[in-house]
């Protein structure tokens, strides 16, 4: 029977303190006034660089160009580089590599560079040569054509058609 009366005076003195506990209704947080900034216009100076004028390279010194490009069976005729003798000659940024003019008596080589070893054949569509002297077999392999005649040739891979044909224009 006394854990009954024991059990009976703690639930008679929780309800009594719980009475007395007081629950206040949480307040908003009051706003905090905000500092209203004052933008005042500034005076900005414009800089405009100097204008330079595009330097184009001369390639008309006498001395031949070399135009060295590599060809593969997924991307054509896809990089190009310039030698004048041994020095190398830097190309515009956006020169196509498809269609571009060289001088008369410049040079271009095309160099296989396939990494699958896939045979190329390099065709003249204005017969400059016959079909094998441009066999492409391996990786590296190079053939060299010097153009003496002005005019524009246009030039394919046989065993790739859909490959875009390269255009040359000699002038």
């Amino acid at each position: 029977m006394s854990i009954i009366k024991l059990l009976s005076l703690i639930i008679v003195l929780s309800v009594a303190v719980q009475g007395c506990i007081e629950e206040t209704p949480e307040e908003p947080p009051t706003a905090i006034p905000d500092a209203t900034a004052t933008v005042e216009p500034t005076e900005t100076v414009m800089v405009t660089p100097p204008i330079t004028p595009e330097v184009t390279p001369d390639y008309d010194n006498g001395i031949p160009v070399t135009y060295i490009l590599w060809i593969d069976s997924v991307l054509g005729f896809k990089r190009i580089r310039a030698f004048e003798d041994n020095n190398y000659i830097s190309l515009p940024p956006d020169f196509d590599t498809l269609n571009f003019s060289i001088k008369k008596g410049d040079s271009v080589r095309w160099v296989h560079d396939d990494s699958y070893n896939f045979p190329m054949t390099l065709v003249s569509n204005e017969e400059l040569w016959a079909d094998r002297t441009a066999y492409l077999r391996w990786q590296d392999s190079r053939f060299e054509y010097s153009f003496n005649e002005s005019g524009t040739y246009s030039f394919s891979i046989k065993e790739y058609p859909r490959i875009r044909n390269q255009t040359i224009t000699v002038i």
